[in-house]
């Protein structure tokens, strides 16, 4: 198997996203992609240099690798490696003394292919993407998902924009519904996205499905896929297509370019941390 991934921050700042990747002895393969959402917080509270949405989901991934095993399900392996997160950091956590709106939340999906290389299974919290590109250059979203608080956003964002306000005062009026969500999602029962306390077993959307050696398996955030959704330069066979032919720097840059050219306002940040990974199965 051959893995390529490119992964840019938004700008200066640290790059919430996050590629972790390892197999076990049986050959088994597993790639993790991660989006961190943006501290609604104003502060860092667990790490100040790194941020805490970037802490949050390179410990877990750490964690994960120490307590995942091939035969293990994976739902059972997030709630372990969130325990040994919790167990490791306990002092700096119960120090941190963060309300509900700061604790750090992600989204995850985790590819594991299978040793014989033909069976795949797909956990997903939160709306990163997963396509597979077949041999004949159909495609296949693997985890259909829409985030219903995108549009929410919009809508609000747009009768913002109506009433002549900058992306800084947007911002800070949407301040208080960010928080209020952040907070909804920490603490839900059965919570559908990566959180440090989860109150229950995670709302995951998990698939399984056989591949061809000649299939090639695509994982990316929604700041990479803005090339689709948000600026429709492209579908989501022809990007597929751009990623195999020109590479993923070359997508990238696109990406970059394109965003650079924006007066921006479209979501609540005019770029986004993009993230892409993508998985030959044969080299």
């Amino acid at each position: 198997m051959q893995i390529k991934s490119l992964s840019t921050p938004a700008g200066s700042k640290t790059n919430e996203d996050l590629i972790h990747h390892f197999s076990h002895s049986d050959g088994t393969l597993n790639v993790l992609m991660f989006d961190g959402a943006s501290s609604v917080s104003g502060q860092h509270y667990l790490d100040a240099s790194l941020g805490d949405p970037a802490w949050f989901v390179q410990q877990f991934a750490l964690a994960l690798e120490q307590v995942a095993t091939s035969v293990q399900a994976q739902a059972d392996s997030i709630m372990l490696a969130l325990q040994v997160l919790r167990d490791k950091h306990s002092s700096l956590l119960q120090a941190a003394a963060m309300p509900a709106y700061a604790w750090p939340i992600a989204a995850l999906t985790w590819l594991r292919v299978h040793a014989d290389g033909e069976d795949c299974s797909i956990y997903a919290l939160g709306d990163c993407k997963s396509f597979l590109l077949d041999a004949q250059g159909e495609v296949t979203d693997l985890d259909p998902y829409e985030n219903p608080q995108e549009g929410i956003l919009k809508i609000a964002i747009e009768q913002l924009k109506q009433e002549g306000l900058d992306e800084q005062a947007r911002w800070a009026r949407l301040l208080p519904m960010l928080r209020e969500r952040r907070v909804a999602q920490n603490k839900a029962p059965q919570p559908s996205i990566l959180c440090l306390y989860p109150q229950g077993r995670f709302a995951a959307r998990e698939h399984k499905i056989k591949l061809a050696a000649s299939d090639r398996l695509f994982l990316m955030t929604d700041g990479f896929y803005r090339l689709v959704d948000s600026y429709h330069l492209y579908n989501d066979q022809s990007l597929m297509q751009a990623c195999v032919t020109h590479g993923l720097e070359a997508m990238m840059q696109e990406l970059r370019a394109h965003e650079a050219g924006k007066a921006g306002g479209m979501t609540v940040k005019k770029a986004d941390d993009a993230t892409v990974v993508m998985l030959n199965l044969v080299e």
